[in-house]
């Protein structure tokens, strides 16, 4: 085999196992652990592996992409070590592989093919993006582009794989059989069981909300719920967190369905330009939309900021007042209440009364007395805030 050649596939080789590792611990991380901190890439509302992560798109038949990114890159260091193995074990089945460039080339370039459909859904369907995956996307063409038969647009390799394919079967008919049998067992069994991709079976209690472009339970004006309701609900939140947008719609849902609850917004941006508790400036920009959430509650329209804020995802300040003014938003009041001391000292307030709660991630919902970090199905909040009534109604008896 080509040195040259070798040691750049060696590097690219390397470097896509880096990477899916991490994505593999990303997808772990936040399907394990709804509270857990952003990765170092979820930049913004867009750019976001975990928003990605935490779709049914990150996994396919059961097993999460990162894993299969992960089997790729075993697939091609064997190939890289078969002609080895083929001296030191002759005659055995490593002999089968003639060409282990022209396989690399193949799977590469399926690989990328792929992986241009997995980037158009990302765009368009799920409308976020994951950086360390469009790498590995790009990692995969390189490696098809190294290993490809020199002066044949891949035709040579797809040819060899194809031929080399078929002696093999031909070969190995029983060992192939078994190893297919074995496989679709278990593709079955993961796919079913969903052991290696949580976020499957939990998404469904989500999936009606993630569809939603519009929060269809949306109420105006600054009070949401019942202003007397006995049970209070705390919503604490940041606006570029994923799964706070779910958390808001619920709660609206939750406003209409429940005439027992008051439920309050507390902004808790983890972004650092308002937040001194945080050292990693995770969601630079919150400060400014929780900002203009609270400065809108002047116009007696805090939840219709909301609403309009987690509905558009607007980039920029600017974006966000044009989105202001096309609902009918006094923008210049608002502008001018959104810098002034008093709402600037209600944010810190409950950034303040987010940490004497012991909030460390966002979404979280306190309901009466009691704090529950992460999301929660619909059913589940609403299981919650029943059992907080009767709580309620214990307590008004004794």
């Amino acid at each position: 085999m080509d040195k040259k050649k070798n040691l750049i596939l060696w590097i690219l080789i390397v470097a896509g196992v880096i990477c899916t590792l991490d994505l593999t611990y990303i997808f772990f991380k936040v399907n394990l652990n709804l509270s857990a901190e952003p990765s170092f890439c979820s930049v913004n509302s867009f750019v976001d592996c975990d928003g990605v992560a935490k779709t049914n798109y990150s996994a396919f038949l059961g097993i999460p992409l990162a894993l299969w990114g992960l089997i790729l890159y075993s697939l091609f260091t064997f190939l890289m070590i078969a002609p080895k193995l083929d001296k030191k074990f002759p005659n055995k089945i490593f002999a089968l592989f003639k060409n282990p460039y022209s396989y690399i080339a193949s799977f590469g370039l399926l690989s990328f093919c792929i992986s241009i459909c997995l980037a158009i859904l990302s765009i368009f369907e799920i409308n976020k993006i994951c950086l360390m995956c469009f790498v590995t996307y790009f990692i995969d063409l390189f490696i098809a582009l190294v290993a490809k038969t020199p002066k044949s647009f891949f035709v040579t390799d797809i040819k060899n794989t194809i031929k080399d394919f078929l002696e093999g079967v031909k070969k190995y008919t029983a060992l192939f059989i078994i190893v297919v049998f074995a496989g679709f067992s278990a593709l079955y069994y993961l796919n079913t069981s969903n052991i290696l991709a949580p976020n499957m079976t939990r998404q469904n209690p989500y999936e009606e909300y993630y569809k939603m472009e519009k929060n269809i339970y949306a109420t105006k004006g600054n009070i949401l719920g019942h202003q007397d309701g006995p049970i209070k609900v705390y919503v604490f939140s940041d606006f570029l967190c994923p799964h706070c947008k779910i958390a808001n719609i619920m709660s609206h849902k939750l406003a209409k369905e429940n005439n027992k609850v008051q439920i309050f917004h507390i902004n808790f941006p983890l972004d650092s330009s308002c937040n001194k508790y945080i050292t990693n400036n995770m969601h630079p920009g919150a400060c400014v939309l929780a900002s203009y959430a609270i400065a809108s509650k002047k116009q007696n329209k805090y939840w219709d900021m909301t609403s309009l804020i987690y509905d558009n995802s607007p980039n920029s300040e600017e974006a966000l007042l044009k989105l202001a003014k096309e609902n009918n938003f006094d923008i210049e009041k608002l502008k001018k209440d959104v810098n002034s001391k008093e709402v600037q000292e209600e944010l810190l307030t409950q950034i303040d009364f987010a940490i004497k709660t012991n909030i460390n991630a966002t979404p979280s919902f306190m309901i009466s007395d009691i704090k529950y970090e992460g999301a929660m199905p619909y059913d589940e909040l609403m299981l919650k805030t029943e059992q907080a009534y009767k709580r309620y109604l214990r307590d008004k008896n004794e």
